[in-house]
């Protein structure tokens, strides 16, 4: 689905006029920023980018140290011996079904991709294949759904939104994790951006590749359009963005720059990453209590 501008006119979450410059454009009111990048995720060409299994090398260790930290935050919050329904909204491999499975919760996962989904499938997860929420039935109900890494990649965050309303229970819990637009990774890309130097820009929003993010919010404004849809700010906190080890697979999973700038990359980024615990973070965790 093209985003084109006359569709994307004003801000999605407070309807702030936008002024585009190329593919993306900053609200000047909340700080929302959008694109207009193409999703691909269903066309093969596009896979041609991205090296999925240095993708799964490269995040598989980071993913699942910060998905243990996210289920103890729902299990702080919930307070509640019986676990209960869990969606997992664009689960990917299946690495946190597998990890909520393993603490008690009935754990279902949607993902649009089949080759991805089957992978999930084959590992023992229980996987809708389709976009959210399609393929869900009216009926279906859920005590947490979790957006991990996904939520910036949707078309519609809005209507994402209302169906999650509609298919958590009252006081049921909705949670984002999602890169923030105060995180020193996406600052420093944007310096560089407005200095002639695109590259480190076009990686953050993952330009080119099958599934570019079509938003960046801070944990502000994705809380004011929660509460737009009867959600209610119950915990904010951070995650770790990325590891050392696994960087290397991590940048070469772009399979169209040369190996001399990775390397490059490789070196700064482990060199700085101690200051990585000090800096603003790059990865926002939002929990959200649905409201009576």
């Amino acid at each position: 689905m093209l985003l084109a501008e006359s569709a994307l006119p004003n801000c999605q979450q407070c309807v702030g006029r936008l002024v585009w410059q190329g593919d993306y454009s900053r609200c000047g009111n909340c700080g929302l920023w959008q694109s207009k990048l193409e999703p691909k995720i269903l066309s093969p060409q596009a896979w041609d980018k991205l090296d999925e299994t240095l993708r799964g090398d490269a995040l598989k260790s980071l993913r699942q140290a910060n998905f243990t930290l996210v289920l103890a935050r729902i299990r702080a919050i919930r307070q509640e011996d019986a676990k209960g329904r869990l969606l997992d909204v664009g689960c990917a491999h299946g690495w946190f079904l597998q990890q909520a499975k393993a603490n008690g919760y009935e754990a279902i996962g949607i993902e649009p991709d089949p080759r991805i989904a089957a992978q999930a499938q084959l590992s023992g997860c229980a996987v809708k294949v389709g976009f959210f929420p399609d393929v869900l039935a009216p009926e279906d109900c859920y005590d947490v759904i979790i957006f991990n890494d996904v939520f910036e990649h949707l078309p519609d965050p809005k209507m994402c939104l209302s169906a999650c309303f509609k298919h958590l229970r009252t006081g049921g819990l909705l949670v984002i994790n999602l890169p923030s637009s105060r995180g020193i990774f996406f600052r420093i890309a944007r310096l560089l951006n407005n200095l002639g130097r695109v590259g480190p820009w076009l990686r953050m929003w993952q330009a080119g590749f099958p599934s570019p993010h079509l938003f960046y919010f801070n944990a502000e404004n994705l809380k004011q359009m929660a509460q737009q849809h009867g959600f209610e700010r119950c915990q904010e906190s951070n995650l770790s963005s990325l590891k050392v080890d696994g960087l290397w697979a991590r940048l070469r999973m772009d399979t169209r720059t040369n190996v001399i700038i990775h390397a490059c990359q490789w070196l700064t980024i482990a060199v700085l990453s101690p200051l990585l615990y000090v800096l603003p973070s790059d990865i926002s965790l939002s929990m959200f209590c649905k409201l009576k």
